[in-house]
């Protein structure tokens, strides 16, 4: 999903932000900022309407900037303060589709489920991709409104409430659109102003030399102290079995390597072969074609690098891969982790298949003394990315814990295999 970047009046707005639900009330920021530095993103905003809590996350580029307005969230707010008409009257709207017109003839797509908004569900594009993507969402079921262009009214989608995307966003002197400042991206990293900075270098000036021999003090005592530390813990767990090292850390998150192996996808009809499969993991990327009608020479002269079978039939390219390593991070209970991503996959028409891994065989005791069991569970899955970007569906995987294995494309269609990690 891309970001777009439009003008409403003098105003401009964002679209095309990607949500994440929050779940901690009393740390909605520290939430947030975790999940984004977890999915490379740079900017977010927050948003709260019906008891719902929302981050939306950019990545910094021409489109998303520090201080532009998410359109989303300024709609959002307004049909959660005016609700929709719909069984008879005007009232509160939880579940909702809506498409509007842009002033520069793109149009900008909104799906709300629960008065949250769809991981994916806020898009600016074509007249003919909102419909796609707004027919596909409908089709689903379980929506109480559509609020869109009185054009759309054609469509004869039930509930529905024609409305002007003006009639949306509140108006400043001489009806011009205006922003409110928690509509606004800003950076996840919090940085000090000017004036702070300044301050605070007239600080360390004043305090010179003395301060530096301070804090190098101060090194230096909680350096001796780790390592009195370690040496301690060292010598307590002299006799003791090590723990299982943690299968998770270390590998390539989903995002980061969803993006990668899509990057990669450049040669899908080299030479003018068909393209079998191409699979990629955290490891590598390979290409497998077939001949149909062409010949080694074109695809030779397409590939050097390609490998061809005995019969000259088929052809085989491989190249490596090193996505960054991702972290050690804590995990979620099983139900926390499983229960509310099978839900929003399902939203969105996905259904991974699931099988529990029986737990790796213990390590040899150590003078006698057994090595602790592992203290997660391991889930594999294998998921039809159903017509959905990879990277798309990526993101909605970026949970602590879940792993992708490798990514498959095949007859024009994306698959994804992986292991999710539980407490």
């Amino acid at each position: 999903m891309s970001v777009y970047l439009t003008a409403i009046g003098k105003q401009r707005f964002v679209c095309g932000l990607f949500w994440q639900s929050l779940s901690r009330p009393r740390e909605l920021e520290q939430e947030a900022r975790a999940l984004a530095r977890k999915m490379a993103f740079d900017l977010m905003l927050l948003r709260s309407e019906h008891g719902a809590a929302q981050a939306g996350f950019a990545q910094s580029g021409a489109a998303a900037r520090r201080g532009l307005p998410s359109l989303a969230a300024a709609v959002c707010k307004a049909v959660a303060s005016e609700g929709a008409y719909y069984d008879g009257r005007q009232q509160r709207v939880h579940n909702w589709l809506g498409a509007f017109k842009l002033p520069d003839g793109m149009w900008a797509y909104f799906a709300v489920r629960d008065a949250n908004f769809l991981p994916n569900g806020d898009f600016a594009g074509s007249k003919e991709e909102v419909l796609e993507r707004l027919h596909g969402d409908y089709g689903l079921g379980g929506w109480n409104v559509v609020i869109g262009d009185a054009e759309l009214a054609e469509y004869d989608f039930h509930n529905f409430n024609p409305r002007q995307l003006l009639e949306l966003l509140p108006r400043g002197r001489g009806g011009q659109p205006r922003s409110r400042r928690d509509w606004a991206l800003r950076p996840v990293e919090r940085r000090l102003g000017w004036r702070h900075a300044a301050a605070a270098g007239a600080a360390l000036l004043l305090l010179g030399g003395a301060g530096y021999a301070w804090w190098q003090q101060q090194l230096r005592l909680r350096g001796e102290a780790e390592r009195t530390r370690a040496a301690a813990a060292a010598l307590a767990g002299g006799g003791r079995a090590a723990a299982p090292r943690h299968p998770w850390a270390g590998r390539a998150l989903p995002r980061p390597l969803a993006q990668a192996c899509v990057e990669r996808l450049t040669l899908p009809t080299a030479g003018g072969w068909q393209l079998d499969d191409y699979v990629c993991d955290a490891a590598q990327f390979s290409y497998t074609w077939s001949r149909q009608g062409s010949t080694i020479a074109y695809m030779l002269a397409s590939v050097p690098a390609a490998v061809l079978d005995l019969s000259g039939e088929k052809a085989v390219y491989s190249a490596a891969l090193a996505p960054p390593a991702g972290p050690d991070e804590a995990l979620l209970e099983q139900r926390a982790l499983l229960e509310p991503l099978l839900s929003r996959l399902q939203l969105l028409g996905l259904a991974p298949k699931l099988s529990r891994v029986p737990p790796p065989p213990p390590a040899p005791p150590v003078d006698g003394q057994a090595a602790p069991p592992p203290d997660w569970k391991a889930f594999t899955f294998t998921l039809a990315a159903a017509g959905l970007p990879p990277l798309e569906v990526a993101a909605l995987l970026s949970l602590p814990g879940v792993r992708i294995d490798k990514l498959i494309y095949r007859a024009g269609a994306w698959s994804i295999e992986g292991v999710m990690y539980a407490k």
